[in-house]
């Protein structure tokens, strides 16, 4: 309802708005600074828990990976084999001789047209420790369709067949999924009409196939002590070293280095120092105040920000010369610096250095795995300071709310007493007018 200002003149609407502005500007402003300042905070939070999970990650990776032991295999040319080696490697150097490698046994059958009825009853295929056992039926047994029926039964084990179109005819080839002697194949017949006879390969006893490729052993020599595997794969002859072989070399010796892989180390070990430093500069930036400004940081004066800065500089201080003598160094601000030349050398002379500073269960890097998870672990310390600043958020909502209606009330106070003054004003002004007009 509009309100009249006829009798005073004065503008009731904007007065009382602009009354009501000047009790609120305070009260919100207040409420507004400590809106701010716990926003603030809490991106500050979050700030830190991203940070401190990427030195927990680094961490991670020289203490579970083996970012310390980090191993490398250098094979000499032309030396028949491939090499690999996992952390657990033992660092040295050894003479490797391949003497022979390992073949899958094959065999193949004599010709046959491709429309040729081969024969009924039971094929028998021993593969080593494994038996296959194939029915043969009437109707569904040329070489292609006896093709199928093995490779169904095998379910690949054991044997894998297959058919070749030579010159001569259609030839049934039979392969040992698993090489060495231990996949030799052994095949025999029972019931039917006789006439899968021609695919028997037993032998001393009875032999219709041709053996294309022998069943063999790989032979390789390690410093002249001799290993035979049914693999050219071997993963156990050097603990923590994989050996490929990949041609054979019968009374010639060729070296395999095993050593630690510098280059890696050294850059997962940079990694952390950077991820290092980043967490440090992060700490004293968030609690630093400009004097010359007068002006605070997002969480100056946070005993819980500078007791994680105080932790990460006193663990880095209780163990310095652990750290001088990897090439690593702390600054006057509390940072570290990484000379890789000095690391290089220490891993020379001790490869285990690095592992014993991060990898054991005490030391620096056991105590530095258990403050972060302190830190980050679920309702650890920035997960319960986080939940405390998002329900102090809460508050200033409700304040908000509560600010509106208190506004509201005193919008409706004040309106009523201007809207009462105006209708006295303007009755005072009717009896002036009235008493003036008697005296007239």
């Amino acid at each position: 309802m509009a309100i009249s200002t006829l009798g005073s003149g004065i503008d009731i609407p904007s007065l009382v708005s602009q009354l009501v502005a000047a009790e609120r500007s305070p009260i919100e402003s207040r409420i507004a600074r400590g809106e701010n300042a716990a926003k603030t905070q809490l991106s500050a939070m979050g700030s830190l828990k991203s940070i401190f999970s990427s030195l927990q990650t680094s961490l991670e990776k020289l203490r579970k990976d083996g970012g310390t032991d980090a191993r490398t295999a250098t094979v000499q040319d032309k030396a028949g084999f491939t090499a690999s080696a996992d952390t657990t490697a033992t660092v040295g150097e050894y003479k490797i001789e391949v003497e022979s490698l390992a073949s899958a046994h094959r065999l193949t059958s004599p010709a046959k047209a491709a429309d040729a009825k081969i024969g009924t009853g039971k094929l028998v295929i021993e593969a080593g420790d494994t038996k296959i056992e194939v029915d043969i039926a009437d109707g569904r047994n040329t070489l292609s369709d006896i093709r199928t029926a093995i490779n169904t039964a095998a379910a690949g084990k054991g044997v894998q067949a297959s058919l070749v179109n030579a010159d001569g005819g259609q030839h049934l080839v039979l392969t040992a999924v698993d090489s060495g002697l231990e996949g030799k194949l052994r095949v025999t017949t029972s019931g039917g009409d006789g006439g899968l006879s021609a695919l028997v390969y037993d032998p001393g006893v009875q032999t219709s196939m041709t053996e294309t490729v022998a069943a063999k052993d790989a032979v390789v020599k390690v410093d002249g002590l001799t290993r035979t595997s049914s693999s050219n794969s071997l993963t156990d002859l050097l603990p923590g070293v994989t050996l490929n072989l990949t041609e054979a070399k019968p009374g010639e010796t060729f070296s395999l280095k095993v050593a630690t892989d510098d280059a890696a180390v050294q850059k997962t070990l940079q990694a952390f120092v950077t991820a290092y430093n980043a967490s440090i500069s992060l700490t004293k930036s968030l609690t630093a105040y400009n004097a010359e400004t007068k002006t605070a940081s997002a969480l100056t004066g946070d005993s819980m920000v500078r007791g994680l800065q105080s932790s990460l500089r006193n663990m880095a201080s209780e163990n310095v010369v652990a750290f001088k003598a990897l090439g690593l160094s702390i600054n006057t601000d509390g940072t570290l610096a990484l000379n890789t030349s000095t690391l290089t050398k220490a891993l020379g002379e001790d490869p285990g250095a690095l592992s014993r500073l991060f990898s054991g269960e005490e030391g620096y890097g056991a105590d530095l795995e258990g403050m972060l998870d302190s830190v980050l672990e679920t309702d650890g310390l920035l997960d319960s300071r986080s939940d405390s600043l998002n329900a102090r958020l809460k508050t200033y909502d409700k304040q908000y709310e509560d600010l509106d209606r208190r506004m509201e009330s005193l919008q409706t106070r004040y309106t009523a007493q201007f809207t009462a003054m105006e209708q006295m004003v303007t009755q005072l002004q009717g009896s002036s007018g009235f008493l003036s007009q008697q005296f007239g």
